[in-house]
């Protein structure tokens, strides 16, 4: 797309980008204006995506009076092809040739969908080649269920280019392992579109295990970061592969933006969290976030019973929520409000700086609202919490990750977070990782889930983000 034109001069580009923030769900109209006066052009872009998805779903009137701005943008095929369609009919009389643009490039990325409002647009005088683009669309078959298939018979083969299409997409565990197995004999000297290589070999890179291709597929795979349609998800698979590569791939590292953060993270990280950080005048508030199912109802019970019967601390309960706080240290103290699963009513609990998700991933949509930038250590004990990274690294800026690439489990999450409150309660103003992780090894060592959990100076993805956030939220 064309280059916009600069933004004007804002002083505080990171207030700035938090309101827009703010501004996504209540105001997006707003939200997308704010975006365009942020410096950083990929910045920029992506919050402006942001905020016209978002507007698409509450007002596509507005979000009609703005297509003009966005349809060169590379992300106009991620808006949902239902939501282009109520776009469009406020366009079609005056501006058709946009409708036209928009319901093919979206009728494309969702043909399912696209083929089944097919009455909806197909006696539009452009109508009958979106139905055809969604038919060229759907003719290619979906990643999940050709993995799917490929899990209950693996002896079924696919091509080389197919294999990376479905590595490159696969979601859920299951998929992912699918994936895996395929790509352990699949032949890289093969061609493959750069995008399309980086996700896959994102997805081997993840296991933390130096990867085993050629030093020339992994300079393939770093190409074209800012010319993609999110530059910034395809730099934090960069990141992760570069994780897992050898000091040789630092030459295929461009000269761009993206590119000179990426080379920065080439640097061994500090294993360290300053524990004051965590106690604003004194005081740590923890928010621990359950949900209402079987696994959030046992996870909740567990948390309860690790502190049980302990002198060192105290519980208060209401139908709502419950309030643990420590006792004994006059420095230090500990407050962990938590929810009680059944709950719908809000905990009012003050802003913390320690944010716990438990339960099943598929809830950390709820958990979402409770990421500010106050936070200062975010762990995931759901499985692959490691795919929120961009979530939790985009709204806690300033804050550590932890989070397991394999699977969460209600055992490790309890012990390693009881054992983080004593450790933050002791003296000293410093913890260190690798030794914290030492202390938990008689205890969970043995665990092949707990080998999973990804230390915060060892996650590559998050440390791409929160580098790349200081220099495009940085005044020039």
């Amino acid at each position: 797309m064309p280059p916009l034109p600069p933004a004007p001069a804002v002083a505080d580009q990171a207030a700035l980008f938090e309101q827009a923030q703010q501004l996504l769900n209540m105001a997006p109209r707003l939200a997308f204006e704010k975006a365009s006066l942020l410096r950083d052009p990929i910045l920029r872009e992506r919050m402006r995506r942001d905020a016209y998805l978002s507007l698409t779903r509450s007002n596509p009137r507005e979000a009609a009076a703005l297509l003009p701005e966005v349809i060169a943008a590379r992300w106009l095929s991620s808006i949902h092809f239902a939501q282009a369609l109520d776009v469009a009919w406020y366009t079609v009389a005056k501006q058709p040739e946009l409708s036209k643009q928009l319901l093919l490039a979206t009728a494309a990325r969702h043909p399912a969908i696209a083929l089944r409002e097919a009455r909806q647009y197909v006696d539009l005088p452009y109508g009958p080649a979106i139905r055809a683009a969604a038919r060229r669309a759907a003719e290619v078959p979906p990643a999940d269920l050709l993995l799917l298939q490929l899990k209950q018979n693996p002896s079924q083969t696919v091509s080389p280019a197919e294999t990376l299409r479905l590595a490159a997409s696969a979601q859920t565990e299951d998929e992912r392992e699918t994936a895996i197995r395929l790509l352990r004999n699949h032949p890289w000297d093969a061609g493959a579109d750069a995008s399309t290589l980086r996700g896959a070999l994102a997805l081997l890179a993840e296991s933390g295990n130096p990867l085993p291709v050629p030093i020339a597929v992994i300079h393939r795979a770093l190409n074209g970061l800012e010319e993609t349609e999110d530059p910034l998800a395809e730099a934090v698979k960069a990141a992760v592969i570069l994780a897992a590569a050898p000091a040789a791939a630092d030459e295929a590292i461009p000269p761009t933006p993206l590119g000179r953060v990426l080379k920065s993270l080439r640097q061994t990280a500090s294993p360290t969290l300053q524990i004051p950080d965590l106690f604003p005048s004194g005081l740590c508030v923890q928010r621990y976030v359950f949900h209402d199912d079987d696994d959030g109802v046992e996870s909740f019970n567990s948390f309860l019973a690790a502190y049980a019967n302990d002198p060192n601390w105290t519980l208060q309960r209401t139908p709502d929520r419950v309030l643990l706080s420590s006792r004994g240290s006059k420095l230090r103290r500990i407050e962990i409000y938590a929810n009680v699963p059944s709950s719908k009513a809000a905990i009012g609990a003050p802003r913390p700086t320690v944010l716990v998700h438990r339960g099943h991933d598929h809830h950390f949509d709820a958990t979402r609202k409770f990421l500010t930038h106050d936070a200062r250590l975010v762990f995931l004990g759901s499985c692959r919490g490691m795919a929120n990274v961009e979530d939790v690294v985009t709204h806690c800026r300033r804050a550590q990750m932890i989070a397991t690439r394999g699977i969460g489990t209600t055992a490790v999450n309890d012990a390693f977070l009881r054992a983080l409150n004593n450790r933050l309660l002791e003296p000293g103003d410093t913890l260190d990782w690798n030794q914290f992780w030492a202390t938990l090894q008689p205890a969970l060592g043995a665990s092949q889930h707990f080998r999973d959990y990804v230390q915060p100076h060892k996650n590559p993805a998050a440390r791409f983000l929160a580098a790349w956030y200081r220099e495009a939220l940085s005044a020039p």
